[in-house]
């Protein structure tokens, strides 16, 4: 007869070796199962809403800060230079020589011209007494008036040779002069191309000088922009300005070129500015209303890896990407014009390059684009 007490731990015993297999399953089942995997973030993306609005078609064009007044300077005569008297960026004053050339063959010549001279008026002078000797013989009959006109004639020739010599005095002693180049005005030695012991020909540029007091913008328009230039508003943002200049067209040449086929326009400058120097870059835009809707989105949005401009459209509430062809209408260093968007869509603003169409995304609104 069993007693009840080890009957109760014959049951007691049974439940231990029963929960020891469970546990023990447990531990293989545990063992053999795989690892739950990390589930990827979902990546967050700059969004912008589409506004589209009838605003300024911009174009951007590189230019330059040039004088209005810039001169090259040449030699009246040919030579050998013997000095250079100034630097480039060095200020200059009207009449203040800039460099020189051997003058002594110019010397010699204009020295033989003077002793042609002094040949001439003795010869003249000798003319004349002679002219108004025979007019004396002639009135008392002593010669015929063949010879009082042959010698008058002859007078009047060494005159007029004596006039000869001394205008060619003159000018072989400017031609000596030639030899000095010297400044035409005040102003700013703004190019340079000769050394000393440099044989130049007579009207060869071997310097520029500009009038540093108007200063004004050059830029080379397309033949598209070029007919309605004078209808465009003009501002250009220069190198060293934080805020844009407004430009008046003063000039715009009447044939393109040959080789970019592009025209030369020069731009005033409304408004004298302080510091602004020759030759900085200038960045113009031209810009006139749009004739159709069209937004404005950061230059980040527009995808250039296809010969089709065009975007990324977010699905806000999916997460999805759909790409979204667009025309673009300007560009410029962080903005562009495009139209082909439908208003209130969300488009990517940044990154957009590194962005696929299987991708999921989180759309952040871009600060400041509401």
């Amino acid at each position: 007869m069993i007693d009840v007490s080890d009957f109760r731990l014959m049951k007691f015993a049974h439940a231990l070796v029963w929960t020891s297999w469970v546990l023990s399953g447990l531990a293989v089942l545990t063992a053999c199962s795989p690892a739950a995997e990390k589930v990827p973030p979902i990546p967050a993306v700059y969004v912008t809403p589409v506004h589209n609005d009838h605003g300024e078609d911009v174009r951007i064009l590189s230019g330059a800060v040039r004088p209005r007044v810039e001169s090259d300077l040449a030699f009246r005569a040919g030579g050998k230079v013997t000095a250079r008297l100034v630097d480039i960026g060095q200020a200059v004053r009207a009449g203040q020589p800039l460099a020189r050339i051997d003058a002594a063959d110019y010397q010699l010549a204009a020295d033989a011209a003077a002793e042609q001279l002094r040949a001439a008026q003795v010869d003249a002078t000798q003319a004349a007494s002679d002219a108004a000797r025979f007019k004396r013989l002639l009135a008392d009959g002593s010669v015929g008036a063949a010879d009082q006109e042959r010698q008058q004639a002859r007078s009047d020739a060494a005159a007029a040779r004596l006039v000869q010599a001394e205008r060619q005095l003159e000018v072989l002693r400017n031609r000596a002069g030639y030899a000095v180049l010297v400044a035409p005005f005040d102003g700013v030695v703004t190019g340079r191309q000769i050394e000393v012991g440099q044989m130049v020909a007579e009207g060869q540029a071997v310097m520029a000088l500009a009038k540093p007091g108007e200063l004004e913008v050059v830029v080379d328009v397309p033949e598209a922009l070029a007919a309605d230039l004078h209808n465009q508003i003009s501002q250009a943002r220069m190198a060293g300005l934080p805020d844009l200049v407004k430009l008046k067209l003063r000039e715009l040449a009447p044939s393109a070129s040959a080789q970019a086929r592009t025209f030369r326009a020069r731009y005033a400058i409304a408004s004298p500015i302080t510091g602004l120097r020759m030759g900085v870059t200038a960045d113009v835009q031209l810009a006139r209303k749009g004739s159709t809707a069209s937004a404005e989105l950061p230059s980040g949005a527009l995808l250039t890896t296809n010969q089709t401009p065009s975007v990324w459209l977010v699905n806000d509430k999916a997460g999805t990407l759909t790409r979204q062809a667009v025309t673009l209408l300007s560009q410029s260093t962080d903005q562009v014009r495009v139209t082909g968007l439908p208003d209130g869509v969300l488009v990517v603003s940044a990154g957009a390059q590194k962005l696929d169409a299987g991708m999921k995304v989180q759309a952040v609104m871009r600060p400041g684009s509401l």
